[in-house]
């Protein structure tokens, strides 16, 4: 059976996150999920984090704490690189605390250095190239992001500059060959990462709400890969990036913030 043909619309599995997990946790109105141990750091040194549950999500190999920033109800949780991680806690987390709104915000790579320097990238569909899309959605080269409309009011609202435009997600980051990229770049993709056809996938079969936004760091517009900004990036601009995603989730919530 080739993977095209993986998607199969029964809901129940041989495994299920009720299998393991209960649902008699706080629920949370959102969760943003971030990639840096730094913004997790210093938000948690300025105590604005409030712990909520540490030992629920877990692991062989690691905990996942699940805080919420204090005065609201929105969920703040660090997630490893990759589809398989990130898309895996977003199913356990969003079932044990009953989360249906996730905010997803990470670097990336920039295709095209023209359009991104400078900006935020706000993607409107992602190319399929990882496995874990096509247990959950009928098999397609794309997918969709379908918040991205949303996302693009609340930076519009901020004055924030950005670009919209697709993205390739990869699990094979030391396999971004200049023919592939040349491909993606010819059907519009501007910026590669390795999580967000997967999200949304999972979101789409299980009737959650998923917002994203990326920065580019690396590029790979160029004649040799440019690491860019990606392991010099200030603890400043992470954290503006933060507090976006912040703004995002209490956009969507029922409370709405002040």
């Amino acid at each position: 059976m080739s993977i095209i043909d993986s998607f199969d619309p029964e809901r129940v599995a041989l495994i299920n996150a009720s299998d393991f997990l209960t649902t008699d946790h706080r629920k949370l109105d959102a969760c943003i999920f971030n990639f840096s141990y730094k913004i997790m750091d210093a938000l948690l040194e300025a105590d604005l984090l409030e712990l909520v549950d540490d030992s629920t999500i877990k692991c062989v190999s690691n905990t996942f704490p699940v805080y919420v920033f204090k005065g609201t109800n929105i969920g703040v949780v660090k997630t490893y690189v990759g589809a398989p991680m990130t898309g895996g806690l977003l199913e356990d987390l969003c079932y044990a605390f009953s989360c249906n709104k996730i905010v997803l915000f990470g670097s990336c790579g920039g295709l095209d250095q023209n359009l991104t320097a400078g900006k935020l990238i706000v993607p409107t569909a992602a190319y399929r190239d990882e496995g874990m899309s096509y247990h959950y959605v009928p098999a397609a080269d794309y997918i969709d992001i379908k918040n991205h409309d949303t996302v693009s009011a609340v930076l519009d609202k901020l004055n924030i500059p950005y670009v919209k435009g697709k993205s390739w997600t990869t699990s094979a980051f030391l396999r971004e060959t200049r023919r592939n990229m040349e491909q993606r770049k010819a059907e519009g993709c501007i910026v590669v990462e390795m999580e967000l056809s997967a999200c949304q996938a999972i979101c789409d079969f299980r009737g959650y709400d998923f917002y994203a936004f990326l920065y580019t760091a690396d590029n790979l517009d160029h004649s040799t890969w440019n690491e860019g900004i990606l392991n010099s990036i200030g603890i400043n601009e992470r954290l503006s990036h933060f507090y976006i995603a912040l703004e995002i989730a209490k956009s969507i919530t029922e409370d709405h913030y002040e």
